[in-house]
């Protein structure tokens, strides 16, 4: 059965059950810096086949996905930057507009010599990813987009009213000392995140994340998701779209989004039932099969069906598939270590 099928058929499926046993072990990770534009980037890259860029989100990392969905790295050539002002990507001299953070990526790509890749982002990552697959055009391919914020009137009332007004001064300043406080962090992630419970390694990495952002590049983020609009984005797709939405999800109004969803009928969706808008292993293991089965060859089957997923072969020997199938050698960049992320 493929994902070519309506919405609801698809979560039918999919409910049905996941295992949740781990079949391939995820790919080692390498670390890579590089300077764009003056702005240093940090990023991960690992596993093979055709390239899938992913977008972190908000107080977060490429770590993000590591030892989670990077499983998908025994079918795809993951790259994985820490968005500017996250991690140990510095912030942007200017601001911190989801359309800035894609022209840096897509930048990046064009740096490694990347014609066409697939493109994933979560949360307000997916506000990067709908920018980098506008700015990229028939270039970005399949599209991913994990409990998204499309829009502000996609978003629960009570929490787009919350953002706007702790996400001015001098309001702003005290969100950043509580969000900086453990205990406090980890109840707001408990029970408005709905996370559910996640290992000690995983809580403590998220922790790590929200210390190291940069305050005004999160101010910024955040400001520029109250303004942005990607329905039309993503209406306009000609390559097939998977969102995934979670029941419990506190932050997006989940049924407005499906009704949005069902009226675009090359737009797919996933509905965990049992998860809120952050994310668990359980979870995890659940959604892995959704995205195997939707990027089409990851249960060894054909080629997609703008045949540029071309051969597999190690990450270290391929970048990407490039236009009419033709492979490119990945550029050895500078302060690159090998490095192997949380299988938890």
């Amino acid at each position: 059965m493929t994902l070519l099928m309506q919405g609801a058929q698809l979560d039918a499926h999919l409910a049905a059950g996941v295992s949740s046993e781990r079949t391939i072990d995820p790919p080692m990770m390498e670390e890579r810096f590089t300077t764009i534009r003056g702005q240093r980037l940090r990023y991960l890259v690992g596993g093979q086949g055709k390239p899938l860029v992913l977008c972190h989100g908000f107080l977060s990392s490429a770590e993000e996905f590591g030892g989670r969905f990077s499983e998908l790295g025994a079918h795809r050539t993951l790259i994985i930057p820490d968005l500017p002002g996250n991690g140990d990507s510095p912030p942007l001299t200017g601001r911190h507009s989801s359309g800035a953070m894609a022209d840096l990526i897509f930048d990046l790509l064009t740096e490694l010599d990347i014609d066409r890749f697939d493109v994933g982002g979560l949360c307000l990552g997916a506000t990067v990813a709908c920018a980098l697959a506008k700015r990229a055009g028939r270039r970005a391919e399949r599209l991913v987009l994990h409990t998204p914020l499309l829009s502000p009137d996609l978003m629960r009332r009570r929490y787009r009213d919350q953002v706007r007004l702790l996400s001015r001064r001098p309001m702003w300043d005290g969100v950043v000392w509580l969000s900086r406080q453990r205990w406090i962090s980890d109840l707001y992630k408990r029970f408005v995140i709905v996370e559910g419970d996640v290992d000690d390694r995983t809580a403590d990495i998220n922790y790590d994340n929200q210390r190291r952002a940069d305050p005004r590049a999160a101010r910024e983020w955040l400001n520029d998701c109250l303004r942005r609009d990607d329905v039309a984005v993503v209406a306009a797709r000609a390559d097939r779209t998977l969102i995934i939405v979670a029941r419990h999800d506190r932050l997006v109004d989940v049924d407005r989004l499906k009704e949005l969803i069902a009226t675009l009928p090359d737009l797919h969706v996933f509905t965990d039932s049992d998860q809120g808008h952050g994310w668990n292993e359980a979870a995890v293991h659940r959604q892995l099969e959704v995205l195997k089965e939707f990027f089409g060859n990851c249960h060894g089957a054909a080629n997609g069906s703008n045949g540029s997923n071309g051969s597999h072969q190690p990450a270290h020997a391929l970048a990407s598939n490039g236009a009419n199938g033709a492979v490119h050698a990945r550029p050895v960049l500078r302060d690159a270590v090998t490095l192997p992320l949380s299988t938890s």
